[in-house]
């Protein structure tokens, strides 16, 4: 009579725990459906994003090129570039030449309007000279004429001679552009020689730095010494009107 008691108990203990985990799996379905059953469809099951593709640069894109560099401070022409090339006023005569094309301009400056304005700050910026300076200079030596001419053939804007100006690079010595590029990287070169003077480079660039070397300092020349003058006179004036402003022509 007890077996049969335990086998009972026995069977009782397994129906239940059977019903136990029928019901326990049972929930475990019906919440999950219940957990789901509100929420978007693409939170349920989502596919993998797709590759994201960057946009290319076109290729027609150049890079910009660096500005040029100063080529006297890199000693490009040897070890003095001052003396690497040929002077631009070492042709006899050429002072002289440079007076009788400005000769008419002693006295009086542009009033308030400068030609090729902005190439001369361009190209002064990007050599560190003063930009009345420029101005100064190519005023006594061509009055803004870009096709000025000398006897002793001297050219353009800044009266580069062509031997000077085919040292620079200079392929177009008519040109404004190239013309006021050659002859302030020239005039740079001068300032670098002669330890930032101006007188002496202004001098150097009228007469020739040959002169200037063997006269140690300004030459006794009356033409050169009134060059020198000149361009100072004008340098100023220009530094007034810039107090009011240039209007830009080119």
């Amino acid at each position: 009579m007890s077996l049969n008691v335990y086998f009972f108990k026995k069977v009782s203990l397994i129906k239940d725990a059977v019903v136990f985990s029928v019901t326990v799996a049972a929930c475990t379905v019906l919440l999950a459906v219940a957990c789901t059953a509100g929420k978007p469809a693409a939170l349920v099951a989502t596919s993998p994003l797709p590759e994201l593709i960057l946009p290319q640069p076109p290729s027609s894109l150049v890079p910009l090129p660096e500005p040029a560099a100063v080529a006297s401070r890199a000693g490009a022409f040897g070890c003095d570039p001052a003396l690497a090339m040929p002077d631009i006023g070492s042709a006899p005569g050429k002072a002289a030449t440079v007076a009788m094309i400005s000769s008419a301009a002693d006295s009086a400056v542009p009033e308030k309007t400068v030609p090729f304005q902005g190439i001369i700050m361009q190209v002064s910026g990007r050599y560190e000279v003063d930009p009345n300076l420029v101005r100064a200079i190519i005023f006594a030596e061509s009055g803004f004429n870009p096709r000025a001419k000398s006897k002793k053939g001297a050219r353009g804007l800044m009266q580069l001679m062509p031997s000077t100006a085919k040292a620079l690079g200079v392929r177009n010595i008519y040109d404004p552009k190239e013309n006021i590029d050659g002859g302030v990287r020239y005039f740079r070169l001068l300032l670098d020689r002669f330890d930032g003077d101006v007188q002496l480079a202004l001098a150097a660039y009228n007469a020739g730095s040959r002169h200037v070397r063997n006269y140690e300092g300004v030459p006794p020349f009356k033409a050169t010494r009134h060059y020198i003058k000149k361009v100072l006179k004008f340098q100023e004036k220009f530094k007034m009107q810039a107090k009011s402003g240039f209007r830009r022509l080119a």
